[in-house]
Parts: structure tokens; C-alpha cells; sequence
């Protein structure tokens, strides 16, 4: 899943119009998931190494 189609995802869970506030969660959600998708993935390279 990329960004936009995490955030069309989160879109069809909304009713109602969308505020900036409801964009800035959405994309601080994203941001979160790749830090954390990034940091499983370093400590398994890492675990690789040793």
C-alpha cells in the first residue's frame, strides 16, 4: 500500500467533508507506519548481519 492509497482508504472511512485536521492525522498515521516498517526492517538486516 502506498500513500495515496492509504489515504483513500482512510477517505472511505470518513463521513462527511474532510477538514485539514483529519489530512494531518491521516498522513502522521502514514508517517508512523513507514518509520515503524522501517525500523523492523533495520533490526532484521541488522539480526542478518550477526
Amino acid at each position: 500500500m502506498n500513500e495515496t492509497e492509504f489515504l483513500e482508504y482512510c477517505k472511505s472511512q470518513l463521513t462527511g467533508p474532510i477538514k485539514d485536521e483529519d489530512i494531518i492525522t491521516m498522513l502522521t498515521a502514514w508517517g508512523s507506519i513507514k518509520y515503524s516498517q522501517g525500523y523492523t526492517n533495520a533490526q532484521s538486516e541488522k539480526e542478518d548481519i550477526e
